[in-house]
């Protein structure tokens, strides 16, 4: 069994440090607000709908941490809830490579929130940790979300290939960015 932990991510001169943390029972009411937004609702694989939805999906992400599969937190920025990280564990065919993938909430988006934490979790996961070890990193997004085609190319991540809609769940083509551990 994995135990949830946190990863700090420093401050900028132009912004403040960020905190990865483990997901609480008093978030529910934050990410019920946050998949209310209809853009990010549009990019989303599961949206949550209502409390119990939420609560759900929290239960999900506990069990990604026990399984050591799905590892994910709360991002916060000077103690306010700004999204969600998530390191996926590769699972062939699914996923190739170990993944990263993310949200911001509305207010919070365009501010390099994304970037930052994939970044930081890019260096934690090639930097020699064995929680999750990887040689190749993947980030995966549908064809058409610009602002995360912009995360990964600015994260160092090249366009690997464009994927094939995979209805229902996966119903558009979609991008696979991937960053290689350095030699």
């Amino acid at each position: 069994m994995t135990s949830p932990m946190t990863l700090m991510v420093e401050p900028t001169p132009s912004a403040p440090a960020l905190t990865l943390r483990p997901w609480q029972d008093s978030d529910v009411p934050a990410i019920v607000a946050a998949h209310r937004d209809e853009a990010m609702r549009r990019w989303l694989m599961r949206p949550v709908g209502d409390e119990d939805g939420a609560r759900a999906w929290l239960a999900d992400q506990d069990r990604g941490w026990a399984n050591g599969t799905h590892l994910s937190w709360a991002i916060e920025e000077d103690g306010r809830f700004v999204g969600y990280f998530v390191i996926k564990a590769a699972n062939p065919p699914k996923m190739l490579a170990t993944g990263v993938g993310y949200w911001t909430v509305a207010e919070a988006r365009g501010n390099g929130i994304a970037s930052r934490c994939v970044q930081r979790a890019t260096e934690w996961l090639f930097g020699g940790q064995n929680l999750m070890p990887a040689d190749e990193i993947e980030l995966l997004h549908t064809v058409g979300n610009e602002g995360s085609c912009r995360v990964a190319q600015k994260c160092g991540y090249v366009l690997d290939s464009v994927l094939p809609p995979m209805p229902p769940k996966f119903p558009h083509e979609g991008h696979r960015h991937v960053r290689k551990r350095p030699a």
